[in-house]
């Protein structure tokens, strides 16, 4: 699976994916790959995309920003949940006694008191709106965030997976460098004290090449156990792709090179467009350009605090007592009421355009970023 594919896949299926690692709601097989549980275990061959998969099933960053969303989630629902009526009720028991009465005076009970309310606001000149659309924005912000860490890992995988096949490429190399030193030694042998040294010397620097690359791909393993978020280092190996196809083919005394086909990765796109595309499917930019919506429906919530809100409730109320038989009461009311600190609010004001010009500034700033970057 090339780069592209690979990347199309995580942009499609970000709102997928689910922290469950035991079942996955995604339909189309092509991208379930990514999204099924695996386990790396010792004596595996794994692909590009088996090793995204475990990154995904273990990243505790995907995690966060999935919990993340969760959070947004909740706080839309709480900003809506004001246009939803308060419902209040309560019923109680009272027994009273007097010591210094008359004898059909001497106590006096309730029972029951129970009453039942409702508070339902009408109106209240757009606040709520511009919370909530504030909250659907931040909503909007953290699935990009989540979609992020979802890119964010799987190129790290595929920077640690090719630095693995790299590793690998250059120690077959280094080995077959040192049988060839090995052979012009033997080569050397009854010559010149200065072609025994030369090749002797040739054989000390391929075996010190050697070692470094071993211990390069140790390093390079260890790198992708990490993106993979692998709390063990299981001995498996990984697989060659068609961008690197090298697998020791000019191995030392075959007799002929064993070569396969090198596949190139083509652009889809004209590079001209390239910036233009990095714009629209950067999650980074769209955390942004929604944060700066968000900011911009809470400097008019920020506007609107010293409007009233328009309220009406109703309730009802039954009393019994051993005085009279009972007692019912029917009450139904409109409340229209503001409070303001008009200092606070023009320093409100002023902090929450201040942040709206905060965020203008990140989102110029990233493109800038963004476009020498592509560049």
């Amino acid at each position: 699976m090339d780069t592209r594919k690979l990347l199309c896949t995580a942009l499609t299926c970000a709102v997928l994916f689910s922290c469950s690692t035991t079942a996955l709601a995604i339909d189309d097989d092509n991208h379930a790959e990514l999204f099924r549980p695996i386990i790396v275990q010792d004596g595996m061959e794994l692909s590009v995309a088996d090793c995204v998969a475990a990154a995904f099933k273990n990243s505790p960053k995907i995690r966060r920003q999935k919990y993340n969303l969760d959070i947004a989630k909740s706080n839309l629902g709480i900003a809506r949940s004001q246009y939803f009526p308060v419902i209040g009720a309560g019923v109680g028991y009272l027994h009273q006694n007097n010591s210094n009465s008359r004898y059909y005076d001497l106590k006096y009970r309730e029972l029951p008191n129970v009453g039942v309310t409702v508070n339902q606001l009408v109106y209240n000149f757009g606040k709520s709106t511009a919370q909530i659309k504030m909250e659907e924005f931040y909503k909007i912000g953290a699935e990009y965030e989540f979609m992020d860490s979802l890119c964010q890992t799987l190129f790290e995988v595929k920077l640690r997976y090719y630095e693995l096949l790299q590793q690998k490429a250059l120690y077959q190399v280094f080995e077959n460098d040192v049988e060839i030193n090995k052979k012009f030694v033997q080569l050397a042998a009854g010559r010149e004290k200065e072609d025994i040294e030369t090749a002797n010397l040739n054989l000390r620097k391929a075996e010190i090449n050697l070692i470094a690359a071993q211990n390069g791909g140790a390093q390079a393993k260890i790198n992708l156990d990490n993106a993979m978020y692998l709390s063990s280092q299981p001995s498996y190996t990984i697989k060659s792709t068609p961008t690197v196809t090298y697998d020791n083919d000019y191995i030392y005394g075959a007799s002929k090179a064993t070569t396969k086909n090198f596949e190139p990765e083509n652009f889809s796109f004209p590079l001209d467009n390239a910036v233009e595309i990095a714009y629209q499917n950067s999650p980074d930019l769209q955390v942004l350009i929604n944060t700066k919506h968000a900011m911009e429906q809470s400097l008019k919530y920020v506007k609107r605090t010293y409007l009233p809100d328009l309220r009406a409730n109703a309730g009802y109320g039954y009393l019994n007592t051993n005085t009279m038989s009972s007692n019912n009461g029917l009450t139904v009311g409109v409340d229209l009421s503001t409070s303001v600190n008009l200092m606070e609010l023009k320093h409100n004001i002023k902090g929450a355009q201040a942040q709206l010009n905060l965020a203008d500034n990140e989102i110029d700033l990233f493109k800038k970023d963004l476009y020498f970057q592509v560049k």
